[in-house]
């Protein structure tokens, strides 16, 4: 905005000036002030700050550089890094990572990335190699895919296979919560034919003779197992060297218990715009497939049955406050507060009370949104028409390879 001003102030006066050489100065002295501006600013020249909403305030830039969002509004690049774009997200189911993978494939349909897409399976078990879509022909035309955000069971060496030199990332969740929430999304009780007249399922569970700990995709310790921990390490209890590995092979672990702190760590690691990392969440369920209040008793049981999980998450949970500790508190908790302004702003935007799109315009007269734009943010992680975005890009790179 100075710098507007400051053009102007010259280009008023100039022509006033009557001396060549006076010209020729303040030309020089203009060329090289806007040039030593925009080395120092990265390529910004102007912050403008628009009020455009009681509910949403964000920066606007004159000149940016690597805009990564379609969003009317775009945040102040000041990065001096290159933004990752080759990512494997470790998708364990109900710890809320439909709701990262959601914000990952956005970015990835924005920047017309590759993804690695299953065959139609929930979850890709070992090897990977055998459960990814024209996985082969890929490789051989372009080397590997850029994204993998599908549920896996995780193994190093065969996701290695597929995107190299990735950054790794999952998400985990307090063992209890988890543990009711798996509970009835996979039917345990339906499995082992408990009445519904009886009052508490969970209890029902744990005291079933002969007692069955795995049933369908119902596992113990199941967070660690995803990870590609084997029973057999567990057992062992051998948990420094569980935890050494997994440091080497994970980039961050988010934690859906902090999860807007988790995003904001994440868009550090991975040099992207608070645009970026803007999310609705996805497969929130009804209050009707909730247990509702866990008894003292009954939480002891859980975290009991799943210390191996309990140990997992308190490592990692200490591990996440290590690195907020680590960071610029005043910048850190400044974008957490504004990450949690555009949550709240992008769901009143495209999301009504009953969690369908709206698709009405927002900020009339400014920054109309149309159905698309909330269509990128509210699309279901895992639909049809989601899996069939990803393996029509695969198609289209397949079909113009070279290499027969």
């Amino acid at each position: 905005m100075y710098i507007a001003y400051f053009v102007y102030f010259l280009r008023r006066y100039f022509l006033t000036m009557n001396y060549w050489k006076t010209k020729l100065v303040v030309c020089l002295v203009l060329g090289i002030s806007i040039g030593y501006i925009v080395f120092m600013t990265n390529g910004e020249l102007s912050r403008i700050y628009i009020d455009m909403a009681p509910t949403l305030r964000t920066y606007m830039v004159g000149v940016t550089r690597n805009s990564s969002s379609n969003s009317p509004y775009k945040a102040v690049t000041t990065r001096h890094c290159k933004p990752v774009q080759r990512i494997v997200y470790l998708k364990i189911p109900k710890t809320g990572s439909g709701t990262t993978t959601s914000l990952l494939d956005r970015y990835g349909f924005v920047h017309n990335l590759t993804f690695a897409v299953p065959k139609g399976i929930p979850t890709i078990l070992p090897p990977l190699s055998k459960h990814t879509y024209k996985f082969d022909a890929m490789i051989r035309c372009y080397g590997q895919f850029d994204m993998l955000t599908n549920h896996v069971i995780y193994q190093r060496e065969e996701v290695d296979k597929i995107i190299p030199n990735a950054v790794h990332i999952t998400t985990l969740r307090q063992p209890v919560s988890h543990f009711e929430s798996l509970f009835f999304q996979t039917k345990v009780a339906d499995h082992l034919s408990i009445p519904a007249e009886v009052d508490d399922p969970i209890e029902a569970f744990f005291k079933q003779t002969p007692f069955k700990a795995d049933i369908g995709e119902f596992r113990q310790n199941y967070q660690l197992r995803y990870l590609g921990i084997k029973d057999s390490e567990i057992k062992d209890n051998d948990f420094a060297r569980i935890f050494q590995k997994l440091d080497s092979d994970f980039h961050l672990f988010i934690i859906m218990e902090y999860y807007l702190e988790s995003l904001v760590l994440l868009k550090y690691l991975l040099c992207w715009e608070i645009d970026d990392i803007v999310y609705v969440p996805q497969h929130v369920r009804i209050n009707s497939n909730r247990h509702g209040e866990i008894s003292e008793s009954l939480r002891t049981t859980i975290e009991s049955y799943n210390f191996a999980d309990m140990k997992l998450y308190d490592y990692y949970n200490r591990t996440l406050w290590s690195r907020i500790e680590a960071a610029d508190q005043d910048r850190f908790w400044r974008e957490v507060r504004e990450l949690r302004e555009r949550v709240a702003s992008i769901q009143k935007i495209c999301v009504n009370s009953t969690g369908v799109l709206n698709g009405r315009k927002w900020i009339e007269n400014y920054a109309p949104i149309d159905k698309q734009y909330c269509n990128d943010y509210v699309r279901q992680v895992g639909t049809d028409g989601n899996i069939k975005l990803k393996k029509e890009r695969i198609d289209e790179l397949v079909k113009n390879c070279k290499i027969k």
